[in-house]
């Protein structure tokens, strides 16, 4: 994974957290307007993002921290722009 891939997989985990907040807000916007059979399938709907939501923020954490071992891995085996033997090379 290059730092390009591990951006991409940061700021999707993010945009998926995003619009997971954004949909258990309407959700309970939702449950507060209505009542009865409406509201419970809201509440339902708003219990079932939040757990989703907490859940991808897991998944962003993992992310973080894979990506984070990918580009200590890449630090130790050496960048192939970044050898030793490259730097007086231009």
């Amino acid at each position: 994974m290059d730092a390009e891939s591990g951006s991409r997989a940061l700021s999707a985990a993010n945009d998926l957290v995003e619009l997971l907040r954004l949909a258990h807000a309407a959700a309970e916007r939702a449950a507060q307007e209505v009542y009865g059979v409406a509201y419970e399938h809201a509440e339902l709907i708003a219990r079932d993002l939040q757990r989703l939501r907490r859940s991808a923020e897991t998944l962003g954490h993992d992310i973080e921290n894979y990506v984070a071992r990918e580009e200590g891995a890449t630090v130790r085996r050496g960048h192939p722009l970044r050898r030793s033997s490259d730097r007086g090379a231009h």
